[in-house]
C-alpha cells in the first residue's frame, strides 16, 4: 500500500470519527436543557462540520473517496448513552464525560498529522491545527463542567 493510500485511509478514519462527533454533539445538545452547555454542544457540532468538510476536500485532493457516514458501533454507543443519560437527572455531567472522551481521542488522532505537516496540504494543516486548538479548549471546558 502506498503512502498516499495509507494517508487516505487514515484521513477516512478521522472522517468517520468526525461524522460520529457531529452526531454525538447534536445528540448532546438535544439531551440538555437550554443554556450555555447546549450552546457549547451546538458550537462544537458546527466546528466538527467544518472539519468534516476539510477532510472531504483533502481526501478528494489526494484522489481518494471520503466515507459518507460514521460507524455503526458508534451509533449503537450513542443510542445507549442517550438512553442512559435520559434516566439520569444530572445528565449534563454524564454527557460532558462522553464528549470529553471523544475530544481526547480526536486530539490523539490529529497528532500524527500535526507532527508531519508535509503529509497534507497547507490549507488542511492549518484547519487541523485550528481544530486541535478548539479541541484542547473544549477539553478544558468539559473538565470544568465535570468538576462543577
Amino acid at each position: 500500500m502506498s503512502i498516499q493510500q495509507k494517508l487516505i485511509k487514515y484521513l477516512n478514519q478521522i472522517l468517520k470519527h468526525t461524522h460520529d462527533g457531529v452526531k454525538g454533539y447534536k445528540d448532546a445538545a438535544r439531551n440538555v436543557g437550554e443554556g450555555p452547555l447546549k450552546d457549547f454542544f451546538i458550537e462544537r457540532a458546527k466546528e466538527k462540520i467544518v472539519l468534516r468538510d476539510g477532510l472531504n476536500e483533502e481526501i478528494y485532493r489526494l484522489e481518494g473517496k471520503p466515507l459518507e457516514e460514521g460507524s455503526f458501533l458508534d451509533l449503537f454507543q450513542r443510542s445507549w448513552k442517550n438512553f442512559k443519560t435520559s434516566l439520569d437527572h444530572d445528565n449534563e455531567k454524564e454527557i460532558a464525560k462522553y464528549c470529553l472522551d471523544a475530544e481526547k481521542k480526536a486530539t490523539k488522532e490529529f497528532e500524527v498529522l500535526l507532527r508531519n505537516p508535509e503529509l497534507v496540504s497547507e490549507n488542511f494543516y492549518n484547519l487541523l491545527e485550528a481544530q486541535n486548538q478548539k479541541n484542547l479548549t473544549a477539553i478544558k471546558a468539559l473538565l470544568e463542567k465535570i468538576k462543577a
